[in-house]
Order: structure tokens, then C-alpha cells, then sequence
């Protein structure tokens, strides 16, 4: 959606298809809470599916199947307080939390660290979605400016997505956490948007120098 808004397209096309989307995800979720998740899990196709939306209207309902994960991250999270247990004394992870080293790892940060320590992480990688997304705002080549905003809002869009995932906000969808979460092609992905930005930052600001030398000859001579 980002980089459609900053690639020029035509707002009333960007405008038609986004609210076909949205048309189309309220209908769905509007069916399903009509004719209720035990009638929708009776479709073949649809089973796992109902079983992910049973878990997230109420994961305690069934607390030793789909609603398992998610109910304990809401008691990593409870466990953590303001403060945390300390770095390394999480009691989930222990075979409690599955996927607590990956998709759930931000419950396990907020268990350790507290809400504190979880609102200071959140605040630097913030810091640097906001860095990132300054590049692409001061970008003017229109290709680094997409590719800069681009990064800025998979990055902001993956840490609301894993957050609203653990805690019930969404259903789990399986995003990782930036540059926490346990996984090679993420970590590996994410690195490489990164270095993409700096090269962006860097090779705008040799070009504003360029344009800087050639242009003060001219005013020596206004002068």
C-alpha cells in the first residue's frame, strides 16, 4: 500500500482496489461469525482455517489445541510484568510456548524483559522504521524513494502483524519479528532491505554533493 501511494499510480484505481479488499475481508470474517466457527470447520477445506479462528475469538475455549499457543503467550506476557523475570529466566519457553523462538519470541522478550524493557526495544527498532522512512521521504530519485519506503513499511507492517498475533489482536499469521525472531531467510531478507537503505542514503547524498560543485562556479560568478 505504501509503495503504491508513492509510485504515482492513479488514486482512483488504488482507491476501487483497496476497497474490494476490504469489502471482500469484512464479508469473510462477517460470514464466519454469522454461521459460527463449529459450521465453517465442517468444510473439508476450511477446517484449519476455522480451527486459527477459533483460537483467536477464544483461545482458552480449547487451551490444549489451537488455543495452546496463544494462551501461553498471554501467560509469557502476564509472567513478565513491568520489569521481567531477567534475561534468560523465562518459564514458557520451556517446552510451555511452541514457536517461542520464532514467532512468539516477542512474548518470551516481554516475559524476560518486562513491559519496560519490550517498550524500549519496540521504541529503537521504531527509531529506525522512522529513519528508514525518512530516507525514502528525502529521496529524489523516485525509484529510491519507493525502494526506502518500501523496506520502512514491510518493517512496520511485520512488527504490528507479529505483535497483534501474540497478543490475540489478529490471528496468528506466522510473520516473524524483525531481526529477533529465529530464522535464517528473514534475518537474511531484512539484512539485506537494510544495506539497500544505506546505499540509497548514501549514493543521495553523493548525488545532492554533485549537483552542490557544479552549481558553485556558476554562483562565483553571479557574485
Amino acid at each position: 500500500l505504501i509503495m503504491y501511494t508513492v509510485s504515482g499510480i492513479a488514486y482512483r484505481w488504488f482507491s476501487t482496489i483497496l476497497a474490494l479488499v476490504s469489502a471482500a475481508s469484512v464479508f469473510v470474517l462477517t460470514t464466519i461469525s454469522l454461521i459460527g466457527v463449529e459450521t465453517f470447520s465442517k468444510i473439508p477445506v476450511f477446517g484449519y482455517v476455522a480451527k486459527r479462528f477459533s483460537a483467536f475469538f477464544n483461545p482458552f475455549a480449547d487451551r490444549a489445541d489451537a488455543g495452546h499457543q496463544l494462551a501461553n503467550s498471554y501467560f509469557a506476557m502476564v509472567n513478565g510484568g513491568w520489569f521481567g523475570l531477567g534475561l534468560g529466566n523465562s518459564i514458557e519457553k520451556r517446552g510451555y510456548l511452541p514457536e517461542a523462538h520464532t514467532d512468539f519470541v516477542f512474548s518470551i522478550v516481554i516475559e524476560e524483559f518486562g513491559f519496560v524493557g519490550a517498550s524500549l526495544i519496540l521504541a529503537l527498532l521504531f527509531f529506525m522504521i522512522l529513519r528508514i522512512i525518512l530516507v525514502g521521504i528525502r529521496a529524489e530519485n523516485p525509484f529510491n524513494a519507493m525502494v526506502a519506503l518500501g523496506v520502512g513499511g514491510m518493517m512496520l507492517v511485520q512488527v504490528f502483524v507479529n505483535i497483534g498475533g501474540i497478543s490475540g489482536l489478529i490471528p496468528s499469521t506466522g510473520v516473524t519479528f524483525p531481526f529477533l525472531s529465529q530464522g535464517g531467510n528473514s534475518l537474511l531478507v531484512l539484512s539485506v532491505a537494510v544495506a539497500f537503505v544505506l546505499n540509497i542514503d548514501a549514493s543521495e547524498k553523493r548525488a545532492k554533493l554533485y549537483r552542490e560543485l557544479e552549481n558553485q562556479p556558476m554562483n562565483l560568478l553571479l557574485k
